[in-house]
């Protein structure tokens, strides 16, 4: 429950109190009109500081989709981040510690009321609006993070790749192997986990699609090599040559089928022309009126 809140329920919680000994002399509850217009000069006060700090806070994140984000321009938005958080730490500390003083005025006053409500409405959207604005901020980072590490990868990959093979070609090195492997799980790992903080700048419209999907594509080349380093095992030679040759027969295979596939629709393309040509004809000779199936 909020402050204020607490504040309003103590106060209705005392009217009763002081109905009994405001019955009890005769007098009715009044607010002094100076006295209202005195705390509603400071809650306006108040509430026009947090206006500007809501105002700030909610508006869409100043980037731009297209551009070339830097790690100095994300601690720029940090920085801009950190300041606004400050001011409405220090806002909300000063609004809390001025409204239980006078709580019994805010109650009798619905003017004063709304002014206390619009303050709480706001502090709680802008406080919701600046942990989404920090998630943004990391999601940025975490896509300039992932760009730089896959392109890092790409090349080192490479290289594992070849060590891997060249480990699995004999029996004696396949305990290295497994270990290679062990280590390169670990490290697409990572890449696993910057892809997957990336791709909420993307969902958020902080980068285009364009620089989105040339991303998914480094991932996805780097996870056809994590792939195929996860396969490789030891086989022996004759295995080896044997399963060469089977690539070999399915590929074969697969061109012959094809071929014939192509051949195919060829013939029914010809077929087709044929039987146009022939109407053709036979309308020129008066022939038109023949029996279709």
């Amino acid at each position: 429950m909020r402050l204020w809140k607490a504040y309003i329920l103590a106060a209705v919680l005392a009217l009763p109190t002081a109905l009994s000994a405001q019955e009890a002399t005769g007098e009715e509850p009044a607010l002094d009109e100076r006295t209202r217009l005195e705390i509603q000069t400071r809650l306006d006060q108040y509430l026009e500081g947090m206006t500007k700090i809501h105002d700030a806070v909610v508006a869409r994140l100043p980037v731009s989709p297209d551009a070339q984000f830097t790690d100095g321009y994300i601690n720029v938005l940090n920085h801009r981040l950190k300041g606004m958080e400050s001011n409405l730490l220090s806002l909300g500390v000063r609004w809390d510690n001025y409204c239980p003083l006078q709580q019994w005025a805010i109650t009798q006053d619905e003017g004063l009321m709304a002014s206390v409500e619009s303050f709480e409405l706001m502090r709680q959207e802008a406080t919701d609006s600046m942990a989404v604005r920090k998630q943004q901020i990391l999601s940025l980072q975490a896509f300039i993070d992932a760009q730089a590490l896959f392109e890092r990868l790409d090349t080192a990959y490479n290289s594992l790749g070849k060590k891997a093979f060249s480990l699995s070609l004999t029996e004696k090195t396949a305990p290295l192997l497994e270990k290679e492997k062990k280590k390169e799980a670990l490290l697409f790992a990572q890449v696993d986990e910057k892809f997957a903080l990336a791709q909420q700048a993307g969902q958020d419209h902080l980068v285009s699609p364009e620089r989105m999907e040339a991303l998914e594509e480094s991932y996805a080349a780097l996870k056809n090599k994590s792939d195929a380093i996860q396969q490789m095992t030891y086989k022996p030679l004759i295995q080896r040559v044997k399963d060469y040759l089977i690539g070999l027969a399915a590929v074969a295979v697969l061109l012959m089928f094809l071929s014939m596939a192509q051949a195919k629709i060829k013939a029914a393309k010809a077929a087709r022309e044929n039987l146009k040509k022939m109407k053709e004809t036979m309308k020129l000779n008066g022939m038109d009126d023949y029996p279709t199936i």
